[in-house]
């Protein structure tokens, strides 16, 4: 037994050794491997898909501001509107916002419809239009065009002669890693690195979902802190937590909020919502309109919101918000689950209109003069990649890239290197936080910036962060830590035995889930993978994938020691399918 044990040894200090293993980060106390694009496992799996189009002729209506006064238009050159024939008939209702006691934050109120003939003068933000021709309706859609309110007309911009205050504009797109982004979107990606985006490639989520994410960034709280401080389960809760656009807004600043899928939202998936509207131009009302029409869908989500995109919409409204306050200072977050949640093709359908908005931005000078993030919560968390170790550092290491105004470099030096210094270090979602209140503070000197909650230790990106950070100094939790170093599926430590004992384990905790679903008629009947990480820092893991004989396949990180393999405990457990 001792030769045997000291074989196995030998052997495993050969494979370290001889591991021809890059990393995009590799410190003592972080070792996060670098993974090929389009690797044998993301090869099969790949297919780029095309952009889908909602209709097959341009819109029938359109809206402009001239004046700050909104206008709905019909256009005569539609194929709908043929001159020769009946002109079809159109109305146009107005969309607010109609919660109830319980739900305050779900359900809209759409007014009578009243006829136009080509162009009429709206006096209320978000539009509702239907069209007939031959009593059948013929088109429908819905409209916000953005003007500047009288209650955004009061606000005081920042009065300060030796600070220009820096706008803010955050587009997410959910469910998509930075590996992926490069995979799927090459001509977005190629737009960014020409124009100055800095891409952070060691940005590491902080938990599981969305919701938590999205916390982290806006409140820099993690979920128990959340439901501590601001139950969302109750109402009115949510609008006690300390979101940041509070800030923006006490300091001068307009601001927004538009996410693309009104039914699971990120405030609203099992969680009672805003009671008041959480910004100055919050947009949901207009995306629950928007879904109200004929709405297609894609891998299961709401793709068409009638003749639109439901992502198109987002993006347009991130791009006329961003243009309406161009001269004042802003800050907007846009959020889109439509073409990239479900499925990890599918942004690839959307990678032109993404980038050719990246291009309107700059040709309208707000890459020029705002702080411009491309971001994205978490990789995807389900699907036969995910299934891969790739696929699970992937859904650790979502995407960041983030442009800073011309004009920084000039005015904070020292920033701007520090920034620049930070792109190959180990840096969370908390960081980000930071890195928002530290606009602030550059915007407004009186500001007082406070440390993340949930992270004392994270930092503003323009701060010389500590290169030999842990995942703790980072707020990362064990669970979604990449710095474990390298997985291998081909160690001598993964015996017949420990695989044995890793399914028994598996089994347990997955039973416990299933406690009121006949647990212990559940079985694994297939291990699709087991790997242990080679290169650890000061942990070792065994990643272990199993299939149930009801079809569902679970992924299970155990903390293990030794060799032969000790089992500590489950660090995380998830079902991926």
């Amino acid at each position: 037994m001792y030769v045997l044990t000291l074989l196995l040894i030998i052997i495993f200090k050969t494979i370290v050794v001889s591991s021809d293993t890059t990393f995009i980060l590799i410190t003592n106390e972080c070792k996060i491997p670098s993974f090929p694009t389009f690797s044998k496992e993301a090869k099969e799996v790949f297919v780029p898909q095309n952009y889908t189009s909602c209709t097959d002729s341009e819109l029938l209506t359109s809206t402009t501001v001239v004046n700050n006064t909104a206008y709905l238009h019909i256009n005569g050159e539609n194929e709908i509107y043929d001159e020769d024939e009946e002109p079809p008939t159109c109305c146009y209702s107005y969309v607010t916002r109609n919660g109830t006691d319980e739900e305050p934050d779900v359900g809209i109120s759409v007014s009578e419809c009243t006829h136009f003939n080509t162009t009429v003068r709206l006096e209320s933000a978000t539009v509702m239009v239907k069209c007939e021709k031959d009593s059948n309706l013929v088109y429908e859609n819905v409209h916000n065009p953005i003007t500047i309110t009288e209650e955004v007309w009061k606000k005081q911009s920042i009065t300060n002669t030796h600070n220009t205050p820096i706008s803010v504009l955050i587009l997410v797109i959910d469910s998509v890693s930075r590996i992926n982004f490069n995979r799927t979107m090459p001509l977005t990606r190629k737009f960014l690195l020409n124009n100055k985006f800095t891409d952070f490639i060691a940005y590491n989520k902080v938990d599981d979902n969305t919701f938590p994410n999205c916390m982290a960034l806006l409140s820099g709280l993690n979920l128990r802190q959340t439901y501590s401080k601001c139950n969302p389960r109750e109402v009115g809760a949510l609008d006690e937590c300390p979101m940041i656009w509070y800030d923006f807004q006490k300091l001068g600043y307009v601001t927004a909020y538009a996410e693309d899928w009104a039914d699971i939202s990120t405030f609203n998936y099992n969680i009672k919502g805003f009671q008041k509207p959480p910004t100055d131009y919050y947009f949901k009302p207009y995306v629950e309109a928007a879904e109200t029409l004929n709405v297609t869908r894609k891998e299961g989500m709401p793709y068409c919101a009638g003749p639109e995109t439901e992502g198109e919409r987002i993006l347009n409204l991130a791009k006329d918000f961003a243009v309406t306050f161009k001269n004042q200072p802003s800050f907007g977050v846009f959020w889109m689950n439509t073409f990239s949640h479900n499925d990890i093709n599918a942004p690839s359908g959307m990678d032109e209109k993404v980038a050719n908005f990246f291009e309107e931005l700059r040709n309208e000078d707000i890459l020029r003069n705002n702080l411009v993030i491309l971001l994205s919560d978490h990789g995807i968390r389900f699907g036969k990649f995910r299934q891969t170790i790739q696929g699970w550092f992937e859904e650790r290491l979502p995407l960041a890239f983030i442009s800073l105004p011309s004009w920084f470099k000039r005015q904070f030096q020292w920033e701007y290197k520090n920034f620049h210094n930070n792109t190959n270090k180990l840096i969370s979602t908390y960081d980000l936080y930071m890195t928002l209140q530290d606009v602030l503070k550059k915007s407004a000197p009186n500001y007082k910036p406070s440390s993340s909650l949930a992270c004392p230790k994270c930092q503003s990106l323009f701060s010389d962060i500590n290169k030999q950070r842990s995942c703790r100094d980072a707020g990362i939790p064990e669970p979604w830590c990449t710095c474990v170093g390298e997985f291998t599926t081909k160690d001598p430590r993964i015996t017949e035995e420990v695989n044995e004992e890793a399914s028994k384990l598996a089994l347990k905790e997955i039973r416990r889930w299933l406690e009121y679903e006949e647990p212990f008629s559940t079985s694994v009947t297939n291990i699709i993978s087991s790997a242990v990480n080679l290169n650890r820092t000061r942990k070792s893991y065994l990643l272990f994938v199993v299939q149930t004989n009801t079809d569902a396949i679970y992924q299970i990180l155990f903390r293990i020691r030794g060799d032969p393999v000790e089992f500590v405990r489950i660090v995380k457990a998830m079902r991926l399918w």
